[in-house]
């Protein structure tokens, strides 16, 4: 059994797409899908768990996954939070929002942390992006 853990937008973009496409390829029935999506304080977003979920299910149909929704400053925080506490085998991000992680807390710290690298040293997970 493993845990993969989907991170998208919302509402759902053309790399959300992807990403819960990428989640769902190899999925087995005894595999764990947790769909996340980091509602940011600072864009005051307020999006419920139901919406993400019909949203997903709008665009898949009914799918085997966890739908989870994190308030939080900071992106890559609130994903590795969440990643450390689901316990997560596999982390999905899209391209382009690996790209966004790296400016974001590049521009917060002063340099340009390696995500992949921090995510398998301290949760020992596996960071896929998906383009």
């Amino acid at each position: 059994m493993s845990t993969t853990l989907v991170t998208v937008r919302y509402p759902l973009t053309a790399d959300s797409h992807r990403t819960i496409e990428r989640g769902l390829e190899g999925h087995e029935d005894s595999d764990s899908l947790i769909v996340l999506h980091v509602s940011l304080l600072q864009n005051g977003d307020r999006i419920s768990r139901g919406k993400l979920q019909a949203a997903v299910e709008a665009e898949f149909g009914e799918i085997p996954a966890h739908y989870v929704v994190r308030r939080g400053y900071v992106l890559e925080e609130a994903i590795v939070d969440e990643a450390a506490r689901q316990n997560a085998d596999h982390v999905l991000v899209g391209k382009s929002k690996r790209g966004r992680l790296r400016r974001w807390i590049g521009r917060l710290l002063g340099l340009y942390p390696d995500i992949e690298a921090e995510l398998a040293k301290n949760l020992n997970t596996k960071l896929e992006i998906v383009d």
